[in-house]
C-alpha cells in the first residue's frame, strides 16, 4: 500500500490496525445478510478512527506518550478514548467530521443495550460520510492509498431499496426493530436532521443517498435499468441515477456562501471563484460542475467542489492567490 512502507514503531502499528478495522467495517456494512451489521460496523469504524487519530497525535507531537492519560498509582495505564482523540485533533466542537464520528460513537455505545437489525436511511447517511471522511483523512494525513484493497464501489454503502427497510414511520420496520430500538432510532434521526441543518448540511457530517423507483415503458426514461439475462449472459446495472439539484445544488452565489461557511480565516468572493474555476478547468469536471442543456441555464456546483476548495485551502493558505495568478496567466495567453 502506498505510504505504508517505512512507518516505524507504534505509529505504524496503529495505522496498520486502523486500516484493517476500516476494511472489515466496509465488508460488514455491505453484507445485507448480516443482521448485526449496524452494531458491528459502528464498533469497527470507531476503532479505525481511534487508532488513526492516535497515530496522528503521535505524529503531530513527536511523542508517543501523548496518547496516554497520566498514570495513577495502582491502576493500569490507559490510552485516550476516541472522544478525547477527536477533541485533540478536531478542536472545534462543531467540526462536521468530529460530530459525525461522535454520533457514530453514540450509536456504538447504545448498541450494547439494543439489538438493531435494520439500518434506517438517516443513519446510513451518517455512516456514508464517516466512511468517506476516514479515507479522505488517511490520504490527507498519510498519503496512503487503499486502491489495492478497497474498490471505490465498496466505499458506497449498500442498502435495501425497499421503503419499509428505511423509513422508521413504517409499522413493518418498527415491529422488526422492537419498541425500544425504534423509539431510540427515531429520536436519534431527529437529532441527526437538526444537526445537519445547524452544520449547513455539510457532506462531512452526513451524505444522503436518494433513489426514486418507477416502472416506465421507455428504458431511456429510467434512472436504473435492471435486465434479466439469458443462459450464460451477464446481467447488469446500466445506469446510476444523478439528480443535479442534489449532486450540484449550488449556483455561484450559493457556492460562495457555502464555501465561506467551511473556510477558516478566509472569506472569498465572486472573483476568487472565477479564478479557481478558470485555473483548475473546473467546468470540464463533471463531479464539480454541471451545466443544464436548457438555454441560459446557470452553472451549478457540487458538494464535492465545496469540500475540495476547503481541503486545498487547508493544505495551502496561498491557494486562492495562486489560482488568481494562474487564471491571469491563462487569460493573457488567450489574447
Amino acid at each position: 500500500m502506498k505510504g505504508m512502507r517505512g512507518n516505524p514503531g507504534l505509529k505504524g502499528r496503529l495505522l496498520e490496525n486502523s486500516i484493517e478495522a476500516y476494511v472489515m467495517a466496509l465488508e460488514t456494512i455491505n453484507r445485507l445478510s448480516i443482521k448485526y451489521r449496524m452494531e458491528t460496523f459502528a464498533y469497527l469504524i470507531c476503532n479505525a478512527w481511534e487508532l488513526m487519530l492516535k497515530a496522528k497525535i503521535i505524529q503531530d507531537s513527536g511523542d508517543r506518550e501523548t496518547i496516554y492519560y497520566e498514570k495513577k498509582r495502582g491502576e493500569p495505564r490507559r490510552s485516550l478514548t476516541l472522544r478525547d482523540c477527536l477533541k485533540t485533533v478536531f478542536q472545534k466542537e462543531n467540526d462536521p467530521t468530529r460530530r459525525n464520528v461522535e454520533l457514530v460513537a453514540d450509536l456504538r455505545d447504545e448498541a450494547t443495550h439494543l439489538v438493531i437489525s435494520q439500518v434506517p436511511k438517516d443513519v446510513l447517511a451518517l455512516f456514508q460520510a464517516c466512511v468517506l471522511n476516514y479515507h479522505k483523512r488517511l490520504n490527507e494525513w498519510w498519503d496512503i492509498s487503499l486502491s489495492d484493497r478497497v474498490p471505490v464501489g465498496m466505499m458506497t454503502i449498500v442498502y435495501d431499496l425497499r421503503p419499509d427497510q428505511l423509513d422508521l414511520n413504517s409499522p413493518t420496520l418498527r415491529r422488526r426493530l422492537g419498541a425500544d430500538a425504534a423509539r431510540y432510532l427515531m429520536e436519534f434521526e431527529a437529532r441527526l436532521r437538526q444537526e445537519s441543518e445547524d452544520l449547513g448540511r455539510s457532506v462531512e457530517f452526513s451524505i444522503p443517498v436518494n433513489y426514486k423507483l418507477a416502472l416506465v415503458k421507455d428504458v431511456g426514461d429510467a434512472d436504473i435499468s435492471l435486465t434479466t439475462g439469458g443462459a450464460g449472459e451477464t446481467v447488469g446495472v446500466l445506469k446510476i441515477p444523478k439528480d443535479p439539484s442534489t449532486t450540484h445544488p449550488y449556483r455561484q452565489t450559493e457556492l460562495i456562501k457555502q464555501v465561506n461557511k467551511v473556510l477558516e480565516g478566509t472569506t472569498i468572493n465572486k472573483s476568487h471563484v472565477e479564478c479557481v474555476v478558470k485555473s483548475h478547468s473546473v467546468k470540464k469536471k463533471s463531479n464539480f460542475y454541471y451545466q443544464g442543456k436548457v438555454k441560459n441555464s446557470p452553472g451549478q456546483y457540487s458538494h464535492e467542489f465545496v469540500e475540495w476548495i476547503a481541503m486545498k485551502h487547508r493544505q495551502d493558505r496561498s491557494f486562492f492567490e495562486k489560482a488568481r495568478q494562474k487564471a491571469n496567466s491563462l487569460r493573457a495567453k488567450a489574447k
